[in-house]
């Protein structure tokens, strides 16, 4: 199994030290609590819109686990990231407006918990191959169905709909562009790219992520 797995991408061997690694970790917990508090913050504005919705934490997630040194290291730090940002963002809901709520936290926490998994797997996005490439396009895939009625939205009263879409569309550009690390494995992203858009489309997937 390791061996199959170090063919589709074989972890950085820059080593680290503890402080290090340590010192990336607190990091990272303060960017997302960071996050967490700005989009609460700005909470009702485009800016708002965009930091509570589930195209940034499927683009913010992707990129910080496919540039991570290894698979485990890639779950742990979107696991960390998104449970910093989540719990700060409900704090402050809680603490400034007496307002918590339960089902939204209990949603949002759920991807939380899964994103380890998630994390794990994205890492070998970054890497060589159809299954590579299966794994590239499954993030987009679901940006790209999240943003696409951005197309069809031509009232200027519901501008806050074209900056969340507008935004799902240029991070899944994004990620098409920088996850592959070659045009030819960017060529092998579009088939299944193809394929989970209509899956995700017409099986209703997106109305069971919390909003």
């Amino acid at each position: 199994m390791r061996a199959r797995l170090d063919a589709i991408r074989k972890k950085s061997q820059d080593e680290r030290t503890v402080q290090r690694k340590l010192t990336y970790l607190v990091l990272l917990v303060l960017v997302g609590a960071t996050f967490g508090f700005v989009s609460k913050y700005v909470d009702g504005s485009s800016l708002g819109l965009i930091g509570s919705d589930i195209s940034f934490w499927v683009v913010v997630t992707t990129i910080i686990a496919a540039w991570s040194r290894s698979p485990r290291a890639a779950a742990l730090h979107a696991c960390l990231f998104l449970s910093a940002m989540l719990i700060v963002y409900y704090l402050y809901s809680m603490i400034l407006f007496g307002f918590f709520p339960t089902s939204y936290f209990i949603g949002w926490g759920s991807i939380a918990l899964l994103s380890p998994i998630a994390g794990y797997i994205i890492w070998f996005s970054r890497g060589e191959g159809w299954l590579a490439a299966c794994i590239a396009a499954a993030p987009i895939s679901v940006l790209i169905v999240n943003g696409s009625s951005f197309f069809y939205v031509l009232s200027l009263e519901v501008s806050s709909l074209w900056t969340t879409q507008g935004f799902s569309l240029l991070s899944a550009v994004i990620l098409f562009l920088f996850l592959p690390n070659h045009s030819k494995q960017r060529l092998r992203i579009i088939p299944p790219l193809i394929l989970f858009y209509f899956v995700i489309e017409y099986s209703d997937l997106m109305y069971y992520f919390p909003s």
